[in-house]
């Protein structure tokens, strides 16, 4: 049986802030790549709404991505939304596609 997810979370930058959104964004996914329980991970940029950023994650399990989301960096997504970065963010889980 195959337990891996994917996580998505997008984000929409608040005005003005896109550019450095999408470099603190990257340090996080930078992050996530040496987490030997992240099967992959990218940041998706929209050229046709620059403020739009989304971090897709596939992970072994669930409990592994929440294992993820409680180490120290994960810290940083709560000091973007509070340093006025995001406009808004939204998460999801779901299984992966059988490859």
């Amino acid at each position: 049986m195959n337990d891996a997810i994917v996580s998505l979370a997008s984000f929409q930058a608040s005005a003005g802030h896109s550019e450095e959104l999408g470099l603190r964004l990257g340090e996080l996914l930078l992050r996530a790549r040496l987490d030997a329980t992240c099967l992959g991970c990218e940041l998706l940029h929209d050229a046709q709404q620059p403020q739009c950023w989304q971090l897709r994650g596939q992970w072994c399990s669930e409990q592994a991505l929440h294992s993820h989301l409680q180490l120290p960096h994960m810290q940083l997504l709560g000091g973007l939304v509070a340093g006025g970065l995001v406009q808004q963010m939204e998460m999801r889980v779901e299984p992966a596609l059988a490859g």
